[in-house]
């Protein structure tokens, strides 16, 4: 004879119960750590971003000098009387 319309073991209910218990706190972890991973990522990027910036402005001043110096020593070498 079985039981008709029971909701079965309820040893088997509360290992069910307990399974998706855990189950939800583990996908939970996950969604937690990627969040955590992703704030990180944008904030990495806005630094990089900046530090790029920051370098490329140094680098622009250091071409532009440079260009000044290649300018003087290409004018020294076509008249040397300009050291003098």
């Amino acid at each position: 004879m079985g039981r008709g319309g029971g909701m079965g073991n309820p040893v088997n209910v509360g290992i069910a119960v307990q399974a998706d218990w855990e189950n939800r706190e583990f996908i939970s972890n996950i969604s937690l750590n990627v969040r955590r991973l992703f704030d990180f990522l944008l904030r990495f990027e806005a630094t990089t971003k900046s530090k790029l910036a920051s370098l490329n402005e140094k680098l622009d001043i250091l071409e532009r000098k440079l260009e000044v110096l290649e300018v003087q020593v290409g004018s020294a070498t076509t008249n040397p009387s300009v050291f003098n």
